[in-house]
């Protein structure tokens, strides 16, 4: 069963089967748009889309959570690692100045396919930001046939691109945030966990969690509230945890 048809399952079982997936469909969005996200003190409206999401997975708070750090200043040069925002432009309408997106794998008019360690750049941003993409830097669960076990200098491959984009890519008093699920791969929950990137001497480090607490419904942690298990997949579908890095230059 594809993705699609969990989610139309999902939605018939939620809302009764008598009823047509379109308005299932148009019932879940009525429920979500009544509620807001709650993010470093402000409010904002879940993510409700037909890309990946229909306001089941975890891209409902993701999206929104790095909506609110792009809305925090007026960023000029804006770093995309893996192409995720292209696919809702619309809830990003008018929120880039310039933004420029790499991905490992895609190919796409507006997307340079390049390995984000590969990736150099004259222009410094000051905004680099990053959806789910970087628990897939190492073995992936099997799925990466360029991991190599032992490669990384610090904890993981994604350890070492985090520090390779603080210090090759982000301009000064600039921003990167990273969101990934936690749960998903253990080298992830590994970098995020640990005091692997505590140690490192950036300018600011901080870990924000935030945590399922109903189908449709996230709450903001700090990461003092790590749980051992965080299981992912339970007790709601997709992500129960997004894991945060916030770091400052």
């Amino acid at each position: 069963m594809n993705t699609f048809q969990k989610i139309k399952l999902k939605l018939l079982n939620q809302f009764g089967k008598k009823i047509s997936l379109q308005t299932a469909i148009y019932l879940l969005h009525e429920k979500i748009s009544q509620k807001k996200l709650t993010i470093n003190g402000k409010e904002f409206p879940y993510l409700f889309h037909s890309y990946n999401n229909y306001g089941i997975t975890e891209r409902t708070a993701e999206i929104p959570i790095v909506f609110a750090y792009l809305k925090s200043r007026n960023f000029k040069h804006v770093l995309e690692i893996g192409n995720v925002t292209n696919y809702y432009e619309d809830y990003f309408v008018n929120a880039f100045n310039n933004k420029t997106v790499v991905d490992k794998i895609e190919h796409n008019y507006n997307v340079i396919t390049k390995d984000i360690a590969e990736f150099s750049s004259e222009q410094k941003f000051d905004f680099i930001f990053s959806i789910s993409t970087f628990e897939h830097m190492d073995s992936d669960l099997g799925r990466n046939p360029d991991y190599k076990q032992g490669s990384s200098r610090l904890c993981s491959v994604a350890a070492d691109n985090i520090v390779h984009c603080y210090e090759n890519l982000l301009a000064e008093n600039g921003l990167l945030l990273v969101t990934a699920p936690i749960g998903y791969t253990p080298e992830w929950d590994l970098t995020f966990k640990s005091d692997c990137l505590d140690k490192y001497p950036f300018k600011s480090l901080k870990k924000i969690i935030f945590k399922r607490t109903g189908d449709m419904e996230w709450i903001q942690l700090d990461s003092s509230n790590m749980d051992g298990s965080m299981a992912y997949g339970s007790p709601f579908p997709y992500a129960n945890y997004i894991s945060v890095f916030e770091i400052r230059k």
